[in-house]
């Protein structure tokens, strides 16, 4: 049971685009670029990857930012993270709706190639694939409700 109608998601408050929900990958599809990844503690252990490939990444940040960002800088590295405040932010406002409690960590930014959120056996988790005009990005979703 999600919290969220992948199809719900909108970017456009933060990148002036609108994303549109593909579907989902097989769980152990490894995604290329940047990264920001954010967790979510109280009612539920939730953590959450949001992953842009390069290309993708560096035409969101000019729609953020207003300004180019190149790719390998600190620029680059905040706004991934402030994008992935921005996400969890959201969802952190459905949670507490429902009626789940919890708290936003700090955001972490990884770049790479073949970069996996690795959880702990057992948690669930869901891949989902986004396409925008600057084009694909995913979201690597995993929770757990805490006993």
């Amino acid at each position: 049971r999600y919290w969220w109608n992948p199809s719900d998601l909108r970017t456009s408050s933060a990148c002036s685009t609108e994303a549109c929900y593909a579907g989902n990958d097989d769980e152990t599809c490894p995604c290329d670029g940047i990264a920001g990844i954010i967790s979510l503690v109280g009612d539920i252990s939730w953590s959450l990857m949001w992953t842009f490939p390069q290309q993708v990444a560096t035409q969101l940040a000019v729609r953020f930012a207003g300004f180019d960002i190149d790719y390998e800088s600190d620029d680059m590295t905040d706004v991934v993270g402030e994008l992935a405040n921005v996400l969890a932010g959201e969802a952190l406002a459905r949670l507490d709706a429902l009626g789940v409690k919890a708290t936003m960590g700090l955001p972490m930014v990884v770049r790479g190639t073949n970069l996996n959120l690795m959880l702990p056996d057992g948690t669930p988790r869901i891949h989902m694939r986004f396409s925008c005009d600057e084009g694909p990005f995913y979201l690597i979703l995993g929770a757990r409700e805490q006993a």
